[in-house]
């Protein structure tokens, strides 16, 4: 089989999501998985066409359909937006190992929300509300670790168009510049990767209804660069001679107090500065008078796991290695032919690039599932949401870049040399 056919839509191998995402959906579809399955090892086709329905089911979803099977076969899907894919229908059609969706569907983006609630209380509504918050950090983390490879597809796609799109607004240009340079700023001239020309581009391409969610993902990584700055360059503890309070002056004050150990307390002085810069920062942007103090620790506490999931070695190192797969577009080299030592070095100065490219990639699902977001499939695909829209988007899918290159190659080849295959 071609690469561009198992990328290509088979309904002769398929199954239909037409109605709402729930256990009688599942149970209904599951003979039919298990046979496709069972039938062989090529990607089954999922129409969708859903309001969406429970992210519980979804999952159990997930696994008839790429789980493990007894010879430790994972299943490969085409997920194929053929009318709506709504909320979790939406998630479903992200997570296809190849997403497609028809020109005419539309897609729908939002928070997570319960179906309904008995016997409602203030105790059960603030329950409900950060199990819910819960429940849309945790899946706008999903998503990214599922659509940042598509972002890179994308940005590999796009970046001719960037010295066009700087030039026709450069002033939107120049404050996502800003942004970015406050954390990772040129070393000698070295840029990998070009994350004010990329938010730019997609701003530009994204439809009207729409041209907000870029600007509300950068504000948001300009925060989190804000933030991160003023933890670790703000003085721990007061200097000796100096007028300069520290952060933690207090606090060892009060540790003392409770005759805590020193080494407690030193283990947990970066995290610590980071949590009481994110309390302080909602308090001053507080505009009124009654200033509730549990739901900023809630706040800051919910941002603190988001922050320090940033930090996970594990995702940064992901980003980077999607970088080495594609050297010769964001180091202009093939890193592999390099010695080992200056392999390392080069992929350590791209650590803070990578850094800001997942964190863009967790900001901008983060966003999606806040409020609502319709979406044309031409937006999510520019979004890495979906591979490719039928009849064609903005970004060249990987589909049909396999297509042109296996007419450029029968093209050199010539007609005998292809007849005589």
């Amino acid at each position: 089989m071609n690469d561009h056919q198992e990328l290509t839509i088979n309904w002769d191998r398929s199954i239909l999501i037409d109605s709402v995402i729930d256990d009688d959906l599942v149970r209904r579809l599951t003979p039919s998985i298990l046979k496709l399955r069972q039938n062989g090892i090529e990607p089954i086709t999922v129409g969708i066409d859903s309001p969406g329905g429970s992210l519980a089911s979804l999952d159990v979803l997930l696994a008839l359909l790429t789980g493990p099977t007894q010879d430790g076969h994972r299943g490969k899907i085409i997920t194929v937006a053929t009318h709506r894919a709504y909320s979790s229908a939406a998630n479903l059609l992200a997570f296809g190992t190849y997403s497609v969706a028809l020109s005419h569907s539309e897609i729908l983006y939002h928070d997570v929300r319960y179906g309904g609630m008995d016997d409602v209380t203030p105790e059960k509504a603030r329950d409900a509300a950060k199990s819910l918050q819960e429940a849309n950090d945790a899946f706008a983390m999903r998503l990214a670790k599922r659509i940042i490879k598509r972002l890179v597809w994308i940005y590999i796609d796009q970046l001719p168009d960037f010295v066009d799109i700087k030039k026709r607004f450069p002033t939107r240009h120049s404050s996502y510049i800003d942004i970015v340079s406050a954390y990772a700023p040129p070393i000698n001239g070295f840029e990998c990767i070009d994350l004010a020309g990329f938010a730019t581009s997609l701003w530009r391409k994204l439809s009207s209804r729409n041209d907000t969610l870029i600007n509300n993902v950068m504000h948001r990584l300009s925060q989190w660069i804000h933030l991160t700055k003023i933890a670790k360059n703000s003085p721990t503890y007061r200097q000796k001679g100096s007028r300069n309070p520290g952060m933690l002056d207090g606090a060892r004050h009060l540790h003392k107090m409770f005759k805590g150990q020193p080494e407690h307390l030193e283990k947990i002085e970066e995290p610590l500065k980071l949590f009481l810069s994110l309390v302080i920062a909602d308090i001053s942007t507080e505009k009124s008078n009654d200033i509730n103090l549990g739901a900023i620790l809630d706040r800051a506490t919910r941002e603190y796991g988001i922050l320090q999931s940033f930090n996970d070695p594990r995702h940064i190192r992901y980003a980077s290695d999607l970088m080495a797969q594609h050297s010769h577009i964001f180091f202009s080299l093939d890193i592999a032919s390099l010695p080992e030592n200056e392999c390392a070095d080069l992929l350590t100065k791209a650590a803070p690039h990578a850094r800001l490219l997942w964190n863009f990639c967790v900001l901008l699902c983060r966003e999606l599932f806040e409020g609502e977001h319709v979406l044309t499939p031409k937006d999510a695909q520019l979004l890495g949401l979906i591979d490719e829209v039928t009849g064609g988007g903005h970004v060249q899918s990987r589909r049909e870049w396999h297509i042109q290159k296996l007419a450029d190659t029968n093209n050199e080849t010539g007609p005998s040399d292809v007849d005589s295959e």
